[in-house]
């Protein structure tokens, strides 16, 4: 992960820019005691997506179940999904 000052960032933000999209890492920009992170584009959508997830109650309870049953060995084998 990368870290930069305004100032810094402001001097190359084309490098920071393109850097940040070709490796696929974050870059921390620092001003004082503050800062802000660049991320790409597709990282951004994809965090909401999960936030999404996380948030919807229903889901996160079945999932819970689904791991719990994986955990007693409470499997069914599906040898043609279109029979379910």
């Amino acid at each position: 992960m990368q870290v930069t000052t305004i100032s810094g960032f402001r001097a190359n933000i084309k490098q920071y820019y393109d850097n940040v999209l070709f490796t696929e890492e974050p870059l921390i920009i620092t001003k004082g005691d503050n800062g802000a992170v660049l991320i790409p584009l597709k990282e951004y959508n994809a965090m909401q997506r999960s936030l999404e997830i996380l948030r919807n109650q229903p889901a996160m309870k079945e999932m819970a179940e689904a791991a719990r049953q994986m955990a007693a060995g409470q499997l069914i084998e599906v040898t043609d999904i279109d029979a379910l």
